[in-house]
């Protein structure tokens, strides 16, 4: 992919083509909004042997190696079996200082950063401080702040700010993804990752499940109501599951500002579209104070 095709995020975007990468940085933010792509992106970037307008060739052999996962002088580091163990750094510590084979630079990009061990993480702390000037360190995180402070302090941090819905809809529609797109988009947090990966029908089918407790217990004020719902299939069974309790919960909390934003009659902002007149009546059958301590 050329970085002119990158969607969102074009601050960092434009600043890192124009080669103002500093030797260790941070690029943190949710995940699937391209913080990976784009590190993977600038380091064939740096190494193409005929880039054009700040941007990828895609045609010469530093390219093709890059865009097939074998260039040697880029380095994809990821969890194995969920962390970033001592010994993953170990040969991190030992490869930064090689120069490199066949490029200019050295990219050494290690994927979900935070869940490196504390001992794997201070055993790098000399390496980003100074790493040799002909290598270039890329930490990527979801969750910056689980990073020791030390880690956080020797590296430049981008922010990656979530994707509005009209990047999402326009991307998955240029991708082939053309039905309900509207509510994908809606559902996917700022995130091209979560959309693809959203399966939307069993997610509108949760929701339902949320607006009928939310719709009964505004009828019947009575937690009765909402114990016997919960006491019925399929959320007898789901909710003993910490994930799909924190699903549920997310759901509940969309449905929330969904009430707040009718209320304050700011429907464009409603992500719960295709229940929006439901959510009308509720919003009008309810007092302000107690929608927004909902």
């Amino acid at each position: 992919m050329k970085l002119e095709d990158f969607v969102g995020n074009q601050p960092i975007v434009q600043l890192m083509k124009a080669g103002h990468l500093p030797p260790a940085c941070l690029f943190a933010g949710l995940d699937g909004i391209g913080k990976k792509t784009l590190a993977l992106g600038l380091a064939a970037l740096a190494n193409c042997k005929d880039p054009s307008q700040q941007d990828l060739c895609g045609k010469c052999s530093s390219c093709l190696k890059a865009a097939a996962g074998c260039h040697p002088d880029i380095r994809l580091m990821e969890p194995q079996k969920g962390n970033l163990k001592i010994e993953i750094m170990r040969e991190f510590n030992r490869e930064v200082q090689f120069r490199p084979f066949e490029g200019r630079f050295r990219f050494f990009i290690i994927d979900q950063a935070e869940t490196m061990t504390e001992e794997a993480a201070n055993s790098i702390l000399k390496t980003i401080e100074e790493p040799p000037e002909s290598s270039r360190i890329i930490l990527v995180s979801a969750f910056p702040y689980q990073l020791l402070p030390t880690i956080r302090s020797r590296c430049q941090i981008f922010p990656f700010f979530p994707l509005s819905q009209k990047e999402i809809q326009d991307y998955l529609k240029d991708n082939g993804l053309v039905e309900d797109l509207e509510m994908t988009a809606a559902y996917s947090e700022g995130s091209i990752g979560r959309a693809q990966e959203l399966d939307l029908e069993e997610t509108l089918q949760d929701r339902d499940r949320m607006l009928e407790i939310l719709t009964s217990w505004c009828s019947h004020q009575s937690f009765r109501s909402v114990f016997q719902k919960c006491e019925q299939a399929p959320l007898q069974t789901e909710l003993k599951n910490r994930e799909r309790v924190q699903h549920y919960l997310d759901l509940l909390e969309a449905l929330g500002e969904d009430l707040y934003f009718m209320h304050v009659d700011t429907p464009h902002r409603v992500i719960n579209r295709d229940r929006i007149e439901v959510l009308g009546q509720l919003s009008r059958s309810l007092g302000l104070n107690w929608i927004r301590g909902f």
